[in-house]
This record gives structure tokens, sequence and C-alpha cells, in this order.
């Protein structure tokens, strides 16, 4: 019994992450502007019975990525219903799923369980997974499935009799990552081929590394969206896919290009604080345990090494730069700081450890402030109640298991947890769920049409909150007037001189910060409280005096 517990030990990996990321990823806390691209569409998708073709919010066709998230958001939205929890929670389980996954890989491919645990630890933590857990966008896909990906590449290479399952892996992976972004995938599928068979250290032969069923299927997978859309789209779908993937996107300026690629190196130091300076604190040491580990050691470091520099040319080579592009060799980082850290002399975990354990006092310290004197919101409670605990048995470590940098690892995310968990009731409730709970207020019939000014963001945020029960028309700019006379206006200050409102009511439907009463601070900070609150996003519903109540 003890033994079996033992081994699934490696559960509670995916289920810290869980915890530790379900204050952002399981409600609106930030809506990341991207995510009313697939939510919109999703919901068009459904209402036309169209399970292939995304929709902007217009009502035209949006070629701009392929069908996996749509996929993603409409199995959710079937299961579960429209809401802001289903359009999440499949990323978030994504997220957990990847963070298992980089356990597995590590073990297979370092024959170190210790290392294993440690890789998952660093993944969980990176601030880009927590992040990319938290929305309804490709990326967190993305690197799940080119995790696959490359982890079926790398048993291809180091075994000489490589089980059928990892041609599966490498192949299909890469098929439904590029199903998913498009020809980003295809690039580090590309490499890792090529790595397989020039490498300095393991080379593998062409007849060993192909596998013919694995391959067809991956083609029929990887195409088998954009021909559908060709027959039906015709040259409409190629342009727009392709001045997205290629034309909108590759620069050809070379000091954009620099600038770029120096902001990729800037933020994959950043992103991967502080292991990058524990990885590198003793240079000689790692030096010399790189060159001294065996050729297969080699051949995995070469590959972790080979993706870095792909994604950094990648990333310098676009018109603008995103921290997220560097996600993809996130979990290979990983383990390879797993690695290092596990093998080699390092030193600086004690000093970071500290330094995370003190943020994280002082945001606990903060929640605890909060709850006392400004508002005790169910939520900061709960969550801060848990991070004491959490915090605790941290310190107590009485485990063998749990070594220092695992328990830094656990600090970063309860940093992570604790910082989400003071925005709850600072930044809640979303202005979105405020915007529904306003117009159902103002509505007479409830089938009125909702037409939303200013940026479609707003419109997305209302189709969510009311579980796409209302009629949402979103108008962007274009600041006419609906001749329906059955209907209301949503709109922000920015809109209000470009529309006649001299036959509506004006009601406020939503203000940024609703929920902080600058009177219970202190006295010295109630004039920024006052300005903060003021300089807030603030939405108003408009109802025709022909509707009034």
């Amino acid at each position: 019994m003890q033994y079996r517990l033992k081994k699934y030990t490696w559960v509670i990996i995916p289920l810290l992450f869980l915890l530790y990321s379900a204050p952002s990823a399981l409600d609106y806390v930030f809506h990341f502007p991207d995510e009313k691209y697939y939510t919109d569409a999703v919901l068009q998708m459904m209402d036309k019975e169209d399970y292939f073709t995304p929709y902007k919010a217009d009502g035209s066709h949006r070629f701009l990525k392929p069908i996996v998230t749509y996929w993603t958001l409409i199995g959710s939205y079937k299961v579960l219903g429209v809401s802001k929890f289903s359009s999440r929670v499949l990323f978030w389980l994504a997220g957990a799923l990847l963070v298992a996954l980089v356990y597995f890989m590590a073990k297979s491919l370092l024959k170190d369980k210790k290392a294993a645990f440690l890789a998952a630890f660093i993944t969980a933590a990176n601030p880009l997974v927590l992040m990319s857990s938290s929305r309804s966008i490709p990326d967190i896909l993305l690197v799940l499935f080119l995790t696959i990906s490359a982890w079926g590449f790398l048993e291809i290479m180091l075994n000489e009799n490589p089980s059928k399952k990892y041609y599966w892996m490498a192949y299909l992976g890469a098929a439904f990552a590029f199903e998913t972004k498009g020809l980003p995938a295809a690039a580090f599928a590309g490499i890792s081929f090529l790595y397989l068979l020039f490498n300095p250290w393991w080379r593998k032969k062409l007849r060993e590394i192909l596998y013919p069923g694995a391959v067809s299927l991956a083609v029929v997978v990887a195409l088998s969206w954009f021909v559908i859309m060709y027959i039906e789209h015709g040259r409409e779908f190629i342009g727009s896919f392709f001045a997205d993937q290629v034309g909108e996107r590759v620069s050809s300026k070379l000091l954009q290009v620099i600038t770029n690629g120096f902001l990729g190196i800037v933020n994959l130091i950043a992103f991967t604080l502080p292991w990058f300076v524990i990885a590198f604190s003793r240079q000689k040491k790692l030096k010399a345990f790189i060159l001294n580990s065996d050729q297969k050691n080699k051949a995995i470091l070469g590959m972790i090494a080979v993706w870095v520099a792909m994604v950094l040319i990648m990333s310098a080579a676009v018109f603008k730069f995103y921290d997220r592009y560097l996600l993809p060799v996130i979990p290979l980082v990983s383990v390879f700081f797993a690695f290092v850290i596990t093998k080699t002399e390092i030193h600086g975990t004690k000093t970071a450890l500290r330094i995370f354990q003190s943020f994280v006092f002082l945001f606990l310290f903060i929640n605890i402030l909060y709850i006392v004197f400004i508002l005790p919101d169910k939520i900061l409670i709960l969550g801060t109640v848990t991070g004491i605990i959490l915090t605790r048995l941290l310190i107590l470590r009485k485990s063998n298991t749990i070594t220092r940098e695992i328990t830094l690892a656990n600090f970063i995310l309860l940093l992570y947890f604790s910082v989400h968990l003071l925005l709850y009731p600072l930044l809640m409730p979303n202005p979105g769920e405020q915007l529904v709970k306003n117009i159902r207020k103002t509505q007479l019939s409830g089938n009125e049409q909702i037409y939303v000014y200013g940026n479609i963001r707003a419109a997305s945020n209302i189709r969510i909150h009311s579980h796409h029960e209302m009629n949402v028309v979103s108008m962007d700019t274009v600041y006419t007037l609906p001749s329906n006379p059955n209907h209301l206006l949503v709109f922000s200050p920015k809109e209000e001189p470009f529309l006649d409102l001299s036959n509506y009511d004006i009601q406020r439907g939503s203000e940024e910060w609703s929920r902080v009463p600058a009177e219970k601070f202190p006295r010295f900070m109630q004039p920024a409280i006052r300005n903060i609150k003021a300089s807030g996003t603030v939405y108003f519903v408009a109802i025709p005096k022909s509707n009034k109540k």
C-alpha cells in the first residue's frame, strides 16, 4: 500500500498547480484581449451550427488561426454551457496536464525521479505557464502538443528500438500543434526532425526516424481542416491565413529583428528566474558537467539548446514581440534546469527562497489587513487561510522528498496565488458581470438587442457573463443608432460624444474598482485611491425613453 501511494506522489504536482492558479483561471480577474476572438467566434459557430468556420464579431470569416482552440471551447460549452468557468476550464486543465507530462518526460529521459519532480515544479511555477493556463487562447494547447512531440522525438533518438508510441507522440503531437497555431508548430517539428538526422552526438538514419503509419495519420490530421477550408472558401482562406502567419507577422527590418531578439533573450531569462541564476551560479562547474556528460545527455541538452535558439529566432523575426512567444521552450528549459540543479554544485537557492518567502509573507499580511480593515471578502478570506496553511507546511518541510528547490517553486506559486487573491476584491466583479446585472434590471421584454460601442471585448464579456442569453451586437466604432426600438446601448465615456443620446436615459452599467471603499483606507491613502477609482473604466447603459419602465 505504501509503495502504491509513493508511486502516485507525482499527482500532487498538477493538483497543486490547479490550486495555485485557480484564482486567476476560474474568473475574469484579468480578461486577456485575445480571448474575445475565440469565445465570440465559437458562439457564432454554435449559433450557425458551422463547426469548421470561425467568425469575427461582425460575422465575417476569421481564418487567422487553425481550428483546435475553437473545438476545445465548443466541447466545453456543449458539456458545461456558456460561462466564464467553461470558457477557461479546459485550458486550465491543459496546464495541469502539461505539468504532469513534464514529470514523466523528465523521468524517462533523465532516469531520475528527483530531477523529474523538480522539472515539473519548475514548469508549474513558470509565470508564462500560469498565465497561459488562465486564458482561452491557443498558447497552452500549443505548448502541450509541442512538448508531446518533443518527448517523442527525443525518445526516438535515444533508443535503438523505440516503442511505436513515441513515433505517434512525435508526429501526432506536431500535427495537433499545427492545427492549433499553424506554421510555428511546423517549424519546431521540422527542427526536431533535422536534429535527429544531423546532431553530432546521437544521430539517427532517416529510416529510423520515419514510421509510415504515424507520419501518414499526422499529415491527415495536420491538413484536414486546411483542405476543408480551402474547398469551402478558396483564396479567401489562403490569403487570410498566410497574411496572419507570415505577411503581417514577419518583419524584414534588421533593427527591429535585433531589438526583438534582445527582448527575447531578456524575457526568457526574466521568466525563468530564479532558476536561470541558480543553474548558472557556478559556470565552471556547469561547463565541466556538460563536457563530461555522456553522449546521450549531450544529445538531450543539444536538442534543448536548438529549441531555445529556434524560439529566439522566431521571436526576433516578428513585427511585434510578445513574451508568450517563448512559451514552447519552457518545458524543455525546465528539464535542463532540473538536470543541472540535481547533478551539479549550485548556490543561490537559499537566497532565492528567502526572497520569495518574504514576498509571500508580505502579501499574506496585506491580505489580512485588507480583510480586517477594508473588506472581508469571502474568496480573499478562504484563500488567505489556505495560503497561511500552505506556508506553514512548506516552512516545516519534514518530508525528505521536499527539497529546498521544490519548496522554492511552491513559494513562487504561492506568491502568484496570493497576488491574485488580493486582486479579487479589488477588481471584481468583472465589468461584464456588472453590465449583465444592470442590463437585466433595465430590460422590459428580456429580448432587447444590446448594442455595444467601443472595444469589442465589452460585448464579448457580456455574452459570456449572460451565458449567451443576451442578443449582443458589437458596434465597435460604428456610431449609428439602431432603428429597432427594442434595444439598449452600452458605451464608455470615450464613445459618448459620438452618439446622439437625447432620447435616452443614461444609467451607470459598470465601474472599475467598484468594490474598493476609499473611505476605509488610511486617510493619507484616500486621495490616491479616489484618483485610481476616478481613472477606472466606466460603462453606461442607455435606455430609450419610450422603453423606460
